[in-house]
């Protein structure tokens, strides 16, 4: 998880949000029509807001499944159903979250209202594995909550270590075999780059960097 700068509401949203939400609320439906809340207009945004990753767990949805997740469910707050801020784009793991009603999300992280600052004082890592830091309350409830620890997660955030290791493993043998005890800018990039916010699993790996001390 990393914090995520909400873009301006869409236009699509401004025109036609209220009539949504008015029309839904007075209905008999359960949820809300989701070819308007999917709008493509609005998962666009939400796809450039965290750079194509889940919001929760940073996977990467680039020609994957994704979906448009309420924060605040509709069973809780049904005129919620086309708020701007309460639109997050999520995989389907974290989208099968735990309900309000057992893991209300007063008491979990909210990436589009959380620094990373905070996020990083809460959550943290022993190798692919999320951890929440220090037995943070708050951390253990964001993870069970969005099921940040789910089998899926861990293979697939230990996929990317492994691809992460196998360039940095080359980068030190070349420097052996160079004599050199110092990355080249080049290097020094792409090891770096893994922790980029338009990276999957950022969080992750900006927590390892520190640790080697880069």
């Amino acid at each position: 998880m990393r914090s995520i700068n909400r873009l301006d509401e869409p236009d699509i949203l401004k025109r036609k949000g209220d009539d949504w939400k008015n029309n839904f609320v007075l209905s008999d439906k359960s949820r809300p029509d989701n070819s308007k809340y999917g709008h493509s207009e609005i998962k666009s945004a939400l796809e450039a807001m965290s750079f194509h990753k889940c919001y929760y767990c940073e996977r990467e949805l680039k020609g994957t499944f994704k979906e448009i997740d309420h924060f605040i469910e509709i069973a809780e707050r049904r005129d919620l159903a086309f708020e701007w801020t309460n639109l997050y784009l999520a995989c389907d793991n974290c989208n099968g979250k735990f309900p309000n009603s057992k893991i209300p999300v007063t008491e979990v992280l909210d990436p589009c209202n959380t620094t990373d600052e905070i996020i990083e004082e809460h959550l943290t890592f022993k190798a692919e594995q999320i951890k929440a830091r220090n037995n943070s309350a708050l951390g253990l409830k964001t993870i069970q909550k969005y099921k940040l620890n789910s089998d899926l997660l861990d293979r697939l955030r230990s996929k990317r270590l492994n691809t992460f290791y196998k360039l940095y493993c080359a980068i030190l043998n070349r420097q052996k075999e160079e004599g050199r005890k110092y990355y080249s800018d080049a290097e020094k990039e792409i090891v770096l780059s893994f922790k980029n916010n338009d990276m999957p699993y950022s969080l992750m790996f900006k927590l390892l960097l520190n640790k080697i001390n880069l």
